[in-house]
């Protein structure tokens, strides 16, 4: 693997030790992303199908240890479309809950946000750091950030997620993340296949107050072009 190291010392320290450790514990590939005239170079685990076998094998198997964050999905992609090309955060917090691989906060960087990468599962954060060192060439702040218990002081003004409205047993912690951590007059800017499941989500957010204005945002699928819709979410 072909590897461009960022220039900056101390960023390419950084990036030496997580890149390291990364591809000690997983095969590494690289693939590259262009959207909306950005391209960007994203590390990514090569062998996702035997990190899947794993995860399955376990004795008392757990859904949060599937390891979901270690692809490139096209939700990640769609969401960071939209940001690039129509929203300004100069100056803004960001947050990302669920980050993966981090393509929706580099975007997010990308337009001037202040990001923060969030997710329950500390190799999420190395990828995304990596992924954001070997772009940006600036430092980032990342975050264990369990929906379950998320925390009680922090407020921002924006929140980016995409693909997170996966699973039924997730929307109340999330919607009581997203409660949380969003300012009165914040934005959530989410992302969401289609899925059937998650209509129950929409519901939900829509009850406990939240209005939702929808896009929808083609990009390349495992099977050719595929439309995620992509939603602003404020309070009412």
């Amino acid at each position: 693997m072909e590897i461009n190291w960022p220039s900056i010392p101390e960023i390419a320290q950084r990036w030496d030790a997580l890149y390291q450790y990364l591809s000690r514990m997983y095969q590494l590939e690289t693939v590259a992303v262009t959207l909306v005239e950005h391209q960007f170079e994203l590390f990514k685990v090569k062998n996702i199908d035997q990190l899947l076998d794993q995860a399955a094998e376990q004795i008392i198997p757990s859904p949060d240890d599937i390891p979901y964050w270690s692809e490139l999905w096209p939700s990640a992609l769609a969401l960071a479309q939209y940001l690039l090309r129509e929203v300004d955060l100069s100056g803004q917090v960001v947050i990302e809950l669920g980050c993966g691989l981090g393509l929706a906060g580099l975007a997010a960087g990308k337009k001037g946000g202040e990001v923060t990468f969030t997710d329950l599962k500390e190799d999420a954060l190395r990828l995304a750091e990596l992924n954001w060192l070997h772009n940006l060439h600036t430092p980032v702040v990342t975050r264990i950030l369990d929906w379950r218990s998320p925390p009680t002081g922090l407020k921002v003004p924006i929140l980016i997620a995409a693909d997170v409205a996966y699973e039924k047993r997730l929307f109340a912690p999330l919607l009581h993340t997203i409660d949380q951590l969003l300012l009165p007059d914040g934005i959530l800017f989410l992302s969401e296949p289609n899925r059937s499941v998650a209509r129950e989500f929409f519901q939900q957010l829509q009850a406990a107050g939240f209005n939702t204005i929808r896009h929808s945002e083609p990009v390349p699928g495992p099977g050719g072009e595929v439309k995620v819709s992509v939603y602003r979410v404020e309070r009412m």
